[in-house]
């Protein structure tokens, strides 16, 4: 692994200057399968009751026909350090189709221990539990996507950085591959498009390619998401950002 690489694996210093992001702010999207209107997402964030950290929140509602095909209603709660953006744990509500889940997944640096507990909710069976080793610094789904926009993004660039979603933790290499013109109903942006090695094994076992475009600004927003898998291919466009001035 490259020395530039290896830096980004561990927690940025505590003189780290505050994100231009932050609590306030909410991203709303809409989602297209197979250019079907398909559901909406968004994603917010608020000061936890802890100082010095953050909760980063989600929701996913599929909506219309793809609902009657596949009717999905999540919810993510992830909690993170607001300047190192590592992770103190995720939790998640899912129901997608037939499979109705709480995944609870905590960190403990100190111990360099992650706790996994999730409970199929259709059932009374007791819920699976299983510790697994982490680094000093994780991150999860949310907190990863948020760190992403700390991130010095340049055409040509790459980044590694360890999430864990529950068990192993994944090396996850981001390529800065292009900087594109991206039309959304909430404006047209400059917008950088990276692509995370998330399929074939790494964070989900299936074939497929992800891509995101972050915008060329300090805000670094997230204006588009394409993820192409065997369903075909999913689309989430950003339709409106909000920021509510928040009293620290």
């Amino acid at each position: 692994m490259a020395a530039g690489a290896a830096l980004l694996l561990r927690p940025l210093p505590a003189q780290q200057p505050e994100p231009p992001f932050g609590p306030g702010e909410r991203l709303r999207y809409a989602i297209e399968w197979r250019l079907i209107p398909a559901g909406h997402a968004e994603m917010w964030i608020e000061a936890d009751i802890t100082p010095g950290f953050w909760k980063a929140r989600a929701r996913a509602n599929s909506t219309g026909y793809v609902a009657n095909l596949y009717k999905v209603d999540d919810e993510y709660t992830a909690t993170f350090g607001r300047r190192s953006f590592c992770s103190v744990g995720i939790r998640k509500t899912i129901h997608e189709g037939d499979r109705h889940r709480e995944v609870d997944i905590q960190f403990d640096p100190r111990r360099r221990l992650g706790l996994l507990r999730e409970r199929d909710t259709n059932t009374t069976s007791p819920p699976r539990q299983e510790q697994f080793p982490i680094p000093e610094c994780v991150h999860d789904i949310l907190s990863a996507f948020h760190y992403v926009r700390s991130l010095p993004l340049a055409v040509g660039e790459s980044f590694e950085f360890p999430l864990n979603d529950g068990g192993r933790t994944l090396s996850i290499r981001l390529e800065v591959q292009a900087l594109e013109e991206v039309q959304t109903e909430a404006g047209t942006f400059e917008a950088y498009r990276v692509e995370p090695d998330v399929f074939s094994g790494q964070l989900f076992q299936q074939k497929g390619r992800m891509f995101v475009w972050f915008s060329n600004d300090e805000q670094r927003v997230p204006v588009q998401l394409r993820a192409q898998i065997g369903v075909g291919t999913i689309v989430a466009t950003l339709t409106s950002v909000d920021r509510e001035e928040v009293v620290p």
